[in-house]
C-alpha cells in the first residue's frame, strides 16, 4: 500500500479516539476500513455495502412519483432489511434502482450503529451509488456534535457546504467532497441531525461503487432531494423503534475545544518551536491540529485529548491501554503514563521519516495521541523532514497537565 494510503488511514484511525469523528469522515471511513468502537464515546455508523444484509430486490423501474413496483411498503414487519430498502426507494425521485441491500433493527448485521439501505440509482444518464445510514446520537446535540457543522476542509477537499438550522431546531448539513486523485468519484453527503437524537446520513456517488471508475459527470441528486429524504417522516417508525440503550454514554460535552487543544500544545512546544493554527473551522472537540516550525522544518500535528476515555470498563485505563494491540513496546513514565510511539517511512528502501505517531494513557484515564507528519493538510504528504522528534512529541503527549 502507498505510503499515502496507509497515513490516511492512520489518521482517519486516529480520529476514531474523538468523541464525535468530523462530518466528511462519518460513512466514507467506514466503507474503507473496519471501525473499532470504543465504549466510553459514541454508537457509531458502520456504513458500506459490505456490511449490509442482502435482501435480494434486483432491478425495478420506478413509476411516476417514484414508487418501486418491487416495494409493498409492508410496515407489519417491523424495520427490516426490506422496509429499510422500500422506504428508501420510494423517496427517491424516478429512476431505475438495483443492487439494493439493507439491515433492519434486530437482524445482527450492523452492530453498534442503525439501520442501512444501499442501492443503486439512474436516472437514465448513469447508474450512482446511494447509501443511506442512520445513528442514534447521545443527547443534549449541541455545535460540538459531529456532523452538525460544515467539516474541516483540512480533513478532505471540499467543493462545498451549506448548514440549514430547521424550524424545529434540527440541522441539516449539505457537503460536496471533491475527488481527491484523477478519476475517483465525488461524494455529496447530506447530514440530518434531529434535535431528538436522530441521525440521518446519505452519501450519493458518481459511480458504482465507492471508487473509480466514475458513471456520469456528477452524482444525480441535488441537496433538496436529498435532503427530503433524510427528513422524511417515513422514518419515524425506525425511530420510534431504535431508541438509545440505557447504558449508553452521555454525551462528550466535557472534553477540550480545539482551540483549548491548540493552546496547551503552544505551552509544551520545545524551546525556539512556533506554531500556527485556525481553530475556526475545526469543529470535533477532543481533537484539533497545527502547524509546528522549529529550525527551518515544519510539520503538520493533530493533537487528540480525551478525558476517562475508558470509564465503566472493567479495567483500569493503564491494563486497557497495554492489553490492546501494539506495534511497538509500551514503556511508563514515573507517574505512570504508558507510552507508545512509532515512525513511518515512505517505503522499504529507508528515506525520511514521513510520520510519527505517539500515543500515552495517563493513570486517570486521560488518553492523549499526538500524530506529526509532512504535508499542508490532513489528506496530502510531501517528503521533507519532520520538525519535531518521536521523544519531543512524547514529551507533549505525556505532560501531566493533560490530566
Amino acid at each position: 500500500m502507498p505510503f499515502d494510503d496507509k497515513f490516511t488511514r492512520l489518521l482517519q484511525e486516529a480520529a476514531e479516539l474523538a468523541p464525535d469523528p468530523p462530518g466528511s469522515a462519518l460513512a466514507d471511513a467506514a466503507e474503507r476500513r473496519s471501525r473499532r468502537h470504543t465504549a466510553r464515546r459514541r454508537a457509531a455508523v458502520a456504513g458500506g455495502a459490505a456490511a449490509l444484509l442482502v435482501v435480494g430486490l434486483g432491478a425495478a423501474e420506478l413509476r411516476p412519483g417514484g414508487l418501486s413496483v418491487a416495494a409493498s411498503h409492508d410496515r407489519s414487519g417491523g424495520v427490516s432489511a426490506q422496509f429499510m430498502i422500500d422506504t428508501l426507494t420510494s423517496l427517491l425521485p424516478p429512476g431505475r434502482i438495483s443492487e439494493a441491500h439493507g439491515s433492519g433493527i434486530g437482524d445482527g448485521s450492523t452492530p453498534g450503529g442503525g439501520p442501512q439501505a444501499s442501492l443503486l440509482y439512474d436516472d437514465g444518464h448513469g447508474a450512482a451509488l446511494v447509501q443511506l445510514t442512520t445513528d442514534r446520537l447521545s443527547l443534549p446535540v449541541t455545535r460540538w456534535t459531529g456532523g452538525t457543522q460544515c467539516p474541516d476542509p483540512f480533513n478532505a477537499p471540499v467543493e462545498g457546504c451549506t448548514r440549514t438550522v430547521r424550524p424545529d431546531g434540527s440541522v441539516v448539513v449539505f457537503q460536496r467532497e471533491a475527488p481527491r486523485t484523477a478519476g475517483a468519484p465525488a461524494t455529496w453527503t447530506v447530514l440530518y441531525t434531529g434535535t431528538d437524537g436522530r441521525r440521518v446520513r446519505i452519501d450519493e456517488r458518481n459511480s458504482r461503487t465507492t471508487g473509480a471508475p466514475t458513471t456520469r459527470p456528477q452524482p444525480p441528486l441535488g441537496g433538496d432531494q436529498l435532503t427530503a429524504v433524510a427528513v422524511s417522516a417515513e422514518w419515524d417508525l425506525l425511530f420510534a423503534e431504535f431508541t438509545v440503550s440505557a447504558s449508553a454514554p452521555p454525551a462528550a460535552t466535557a472534553e477540550r475545544t480545539p482551540s483549548e487543544i491548540i493552546a496547551a500544545v503552544e505551552k509544551l512546544l520545545p524551546a525556539g518551536a512556533r506554531c500556527e493554527a485556525d481553530p475556526s473551522k475545526q469543529v470535533t472537540l477532543g481533537t484539533a491540529h497545527l502547524t509546528v516550525t522549529l529550525e527551518g522544518r515544519t510539520s503538520m500535528l493533530t493533537i487528540t485529548a480525551l478525558r476517562d476515555w475508558n470509564l465503566g470498563l472493567p479495567r483500569s485505563p493503564r491494563e486497557t491501554f497495554d492489553a490492546a494491540p501494539q506495534s511497538n513496546t509500551v514503556t511508563h513514565t514515573a507517574d505512570g503514563t504508558s507510552v507508545v510511539s512509532w515512525s513511518a517511512e515512505p517505503g522499504t528502501d529507508g528515506g525520511t521519516v514521513r510520520g510519527r505517531v505517539v500515543h500515552t494513557q495517563h493513570p486517570d484515564g486521560t488518553r492523549v495521541e499526538v500524530v506529526e507528519w509532512s504535508g499542508t493538510n490532513g489528506y496530502q504528504f510531501t517528503d521533507t523532514a519532520l520538525a519535531l522528534s518521536s521523544d519531543q512529541l512524547a514529551a507533549i503527549a505525556a505532560d501531566t497537565s493533560w490530566i
